[in-house]
């Protein structure tokens, strides 16, 4: 006879075990970030990322994952990243900005201008991400503020 059941047997994890989406990882948010973070970019009707605030914000916590998640996502942020602090470090005559100047600087990119494509905010937001990790202060704040409602979700994974 099969057994039916309202609720999951007590030997699966979830929202009890911490899972809130299930066996989930730091990189498996970051590919949903990714994801959401092209979509709302290009337009959908389900996600509203039509502004530069919206997109910036998101791209940030997006590139907090990737860095989180390590591996081939990492990868991809520092290789955002790497352009925008190779400009800005110090070799090229403006003297040395340190990390947390190079990281106001992206965090201003991102979100002073009027941007007319919505592409921009959302590289700015990922390279700003990378050098929030290195540069402490408020930036490490913010970086606090993404992973650890993350770390939650994937149960500490």
């Amino acid at each position: 006879m099969t057994s039916y059941f309202l609720a999951a047997p007590g030997d699966v994890q979830g929202i009890s075990g911490g899972q809130i989406l299930g066996s989930i990882t730091y990189s498996g948010l970051a590919l949903g970030a990714a994801i959401a973070l092209v979509l709302g970019v290009r337009g959908s009707d389900r996600i509203k990322l039509n502004n530069r605030d919206k997109v910036g914000v998101f791209a940030i916590i997006t590139g907090t994952l990737f860095v989180a998640a390590g591996g081939m996502w990492a990868q991809v942020a520092a290789g955002i990243g790497d352009g925008a602090t190779s400009t800005l470090d110090g070799t090229n005559g403006i003297g040395d900005p340190g990390q947390g100047g190079i990281s106001l600087a992206l965090a201003l990119c991102t979100f002073a201008p009027k941007w007319k494509k919505l592409v921009f905010p959302a590289l700015f937001g990922l390279a700003s991400a990378v050098t929030f990790h290195t540069a402490g202060g408020v930036w490490g704040i913010i970086v606090r503020l993404i992973l650890v409602p993350a770390k939650f979700i994937t149960g500490g994974a």
